[in-house]
Order: structure tokens, then sequence, then C-alpha cells
């Protein structure tokens, strides 16, 4: 056997460099670290979610109050007797289309008041109908209110009680038709 030069066995022995080439994407450890920031922050902000709940109630009984304070003043601007009747927690709005005269106390009129916002949440939605929320109801209240053509209530009484999770009262003044 002859001998190799030393340029060619230097060249064939030594370790080959290949060139490096850039590798994309995430070690397990970085997927780890993330998955670990989601789970902590799922766990703290979750029960905040609840809240929404809360502005659904809130919401609601603004528009209740809003829905009668409307009927109020629809009476008096038409110089017309105006009925809100509740159904479930459904309010709707009506007003007489006749003269004040022609009212048969006791009754509330056929014709609906179309309120200032169509309530999207009612199925079907009706343009003098606001409905509650899920877990919102009203389970103290008259089944109608009637409002004279001088804003007054024809009862003497008349308290809307909003309960969810906690409890909102609406009260009807039995002078003035005032709510507050």
């Amino acid at each position: 056997m002859k001998p190799r030069p030393a340029a060619v066995s230097r060249s064939l022995l030594a370790p080959m460099h290949l060139p490096q080439r850039c590798q994309s994407g995430f070690t397990l450890i970085e997927l780890i670290t993330v998955m670990l920031i989601i789970g902590i922050m799922a766990v703290a902000v979750l029960p905040r979610l609840d809240l929404i709940k809360g502005f659904d109630e809130i919401g609601y009984r603004d528009k209740v109050k809003a829905t009668l304070e409307y009927a109020r003043k629809a009476a008096v601007a038409q110089r017309r007797y105006s009925c809100v009747s509740l159904a479930g927690n459904n309010l709707t709005v009506t007003i007489d289309l006749n003269v004040p005269e022609s009212y048969v106390v006791g009754t509330c009129p056929a014709s609906a008041l179309s309120l200032p916002a169509v309530d999207r949440s009612c199925s079907p939605a009706a343009a003098n109908k606001i409905c509650a929320p899920s877990g919102v109801s009203i389970p103290v209240a008259p089944a109608t209110l009637v409002f004279s053509p001088l804003g007054r209530p024809a009862a003497a009484s008349n308290t809307y009680t909003v309960r969810g999770e906690s409890d909102h009262v609406i009260t009807v003044e039995a002078e003035t038709g005032y709510v507050h």
C-alpha cells in the first residue's frame, strides 16, 4: 500500500462542516410556558365574565323605567289614555286613539304605541314591546298600568320590582305619575 499524501488524508478524515440552517418554530419549553400563562389568565378572567349578567339586569331596569315614563308622557302629549301591560316579563305599551270621553275604565287600549327604539331581544320584534333577558324577571307588579290624559296612573299604588342578582324597585307615584 502506498501512503496517501497528507492533504488528501486530512480532508477525508476531518469532520464535514455543513452550512447552518435557521430553524423556525417554537421550542417545547416556550409552548408549555405560553399554555401555562393562558391557563392562569383564564382562571383569573372567567369569573369576571359573570358581570355581563349584571349589565343586562341594569339595562332592563332602565328600559322598564323609560317605557313607563314614555307611556305617561305620550298620554299627556296626545291627551289619550295609555296602558302598560305586563305579560310574563315583557312590557307592552298601547294607547287609545279615541277621545278620552269614550274610554272604558279598566280596559287597555288596543292601538300600539311605538317606542322610540325597537327592542331586538324580543322575538318577534315589536315596536311597542320590551322583553327581559334571561335571568331577569318582574315577579311583583301590576298586570296593567293605565295612565290618564293628565298623566296620572289609574291605580293608587304601582311598584315594579326588577329581579335578577339584586332587586331594583321602580315606583310610579299615584298623585303625579312620576316614575322613579
